[in-house]
């Protein structure tokens, strides 16, 4: 049996205990704690514990609090940065200027969606090719106004015969309040067959479609 080494009740302060005396059993030495021998130290115990029980309450629940208070803080802080940071969310309109002798400025209109979507489309766009489709990303941490978009668009002669596909990759850089924006794009045509046949590069800019209601 497990043993604790512990001065009995019994041996006053002068009294120089034996081995034997020193030693009980710890199941003894348990009961004996949690068992008052007199009725006041009972109750003296019962006070101290239930005073030691709330104090440890109140300590717990001001932490509790505390964390609640700062997670929700937090949680406030992020949600109205993403909410006030400028993105690109939303319709525009804007002209593509060529670089190298491409085809002359043309206008374009483009829609941002909230969960990273991008069509698109410019001036002769029905006629030679399909509705641009792709997505955007935010490139940057923090408050970066710098996106990347890339999309596609499929090219065809008035008979519907496929005449080959596009890609474009345009950087969007917005300004601070969020409704212009600029940047370049490299441009590159496929044939039908999916060979590269040119890239050429060119810039983009850009103002938001603001709603204008009736008076």
């Amino acid at each position: 049996m497990l043993s604790i080494n512990l001065p009995v009740d019994e041996i006053g302060i002068n009294q120089q205990p034996t081995q034997h005396e020193w030693t009980r059993p710890a199941s003894r030495v348990v009961h004996s704690l949690v068992q008052p021998n007199k009725k006041g130290d009972l109750m003296f115990t019962k006070k101290v514990f239930l005073a030691l029980f709330m104090a440890a309450i109140t300590t717990m629940a001001a932490f509790a609090q505390s964390g609640e208070n700062r997670t929700q803080s937090e949680e406030a802080s992020v949600i109205g940065n993403e909410r006030y940071a400028p993105n690109p969310i939303g319709s525009w309109m804007g002209v593509v200027t060529s670089e190298g002798g491409g085809p002359p400025p043309f206008r374009v209109l483009m829609n941002f969606t909230k969960d990273g979507g991008f069509t698109g489309s410019g001036d002769g766009d029905n006629s030679v090719g399909s509705v641009q489709y792709g997505v955007w990303e935010k490139v940057g941490g923090g408050n970066s106004r710098q996106f990347a978009v890339t999309f596609l668009q499929l090219y065809y002669a008035a008979d519907g015969t496929s005449t080959g596909s596009g890609k474009i990759r345009q950087t969007v850089i917005l300004n601070r309040s969020g409704d212009t924006w600029y940047g370049p794009a490299q441009v590159d045509i496929f044939a039908p067959d999916g060979t590269l046949v040119f890239s050429g590069a060119a810039t983009a800019t850009a103002t938001r479609i603001q709603s204008e209601p009736l008076p």
